[in-house]
């Protein structure tokens, strides 16, 4: 645990300080390189499991969607960009599996390195297409708040999981995928995210959307708390297919990248479509 914790306070330090120094850059940077580790991890859990996936190629792919991203100013409204982007990549990847002769890998090399594509970088290019499209109309500093308030409250929303499942945790929600996530845990997670939450958007002051009410504070909260656990089993399916603990292990305390955004795949896409559609509008 207390690994956990200094591991915790070291990052959330590098975040402040690259975001203070170099801003939204700094902020593309993070993403990018969490995406790229995460990516990896996953198609590493995918090869203890017996599945062959296209790991360094697919994962250099992702690097490249992410940052052809970061020139793109029809943002979100507009997935054409990934869309295309996607389909090249299928294109790709079925051309080796196709020449090989053996169509058992369409299901052990082609559908995992697609998946993986799809589920990390795709996943993940949402916050900067959010930030490049907002970032016309209003001053930098409101995309990127709102992108850090979603991450604020999933990641505290962790941390209140944890706290609740481990203080009082008796009954498991799924225990063939993760026996550690119990009901008093989510409890935890819903209390720890709509408090988080609040408290991000009181210390914005002027900065935060008038139309981002307390109450939709909590209600988006809540539901970023339940999406993030649907997250995090997804990963959990994974390592237990591949038999492991951890997808890694270069976070004392946490485990690997991907123990960190698991809780962030799904809930950066839901969080950022809420937010635009139904509260910036």
């Amino acid at each position: 645990m207390k690994a956990r914790i200094f591991s915790t306070i070291i990052l959330w330090a590098l975040v402040a300080s690259l975001l203070s120094a170099k801003g939204i850059v700094g902020g593309f940077f993070l993403l990018i390189i969490a995406s790229t580790y995460t990516q990896l991890e996953l198609y590493q859990l995918m090869e203890k499991s017996g599945w062959k996936p296209f790991k360094v190629s697919a994962t250099i792919l992702g690097i490249l969607m992410l940052y052809g991203c970061l020139f793109l100013r029809e943002g979100i409204t507009d997935f054409s960009y990934i869309l295309i982007f996607l389909a090249l990549s299928i294109i790709i990847f079925s051309i080796p599996v196709i020449l090989s002769d053996k169509p058992e890998q369409l299901k052990t090399v082609f559908l995992p390195t697609i998946f993986g594509m799809v589920y990390v970088p795709t996943m993940l290019s949402f916050p900067i297409l959010f930030i490049n499209k907002l970032s016309i109309f209003t001053e930098t500093t409101l995309p990127l708040l709102l992108v850090l308030w979603i991450i604020v409250v999933v990641k505290f929303s962790d941390v209140g999981g944890l706290l609740f499942g481990h203080s009082f945790g008796k009954h498991k929600i799924v225990p063939h995928f993760s026996p550690k996530k119990t009901y008093e845990g989510l409890i935890g997670s819903i209390i720890f995210s709509i408090l988080s939450g609040h408290i991000f958007a009181s210390c914005c002051g002027n900065y935060w959307p008038s139309k981002f009410t307390k109450l939709s504070i909590g209600i988006l909260s809540t539901l970023l708390a339940i999406v993030s656990l649907i997250s995090d089993l997804i990963e959990s399916g994974f390592k237990r297919l591949a038999n492991e603990k951890d997808s890694g292990t270069s976070i004392p305390g946490i485990g690997g990248v991907f123990d960190l955004t698991d809780s962030l795949i799904l809930t950066l896409p839901l969080g950022i479509i809420i937010i635009k559609e139904f509260i910036l509008n």
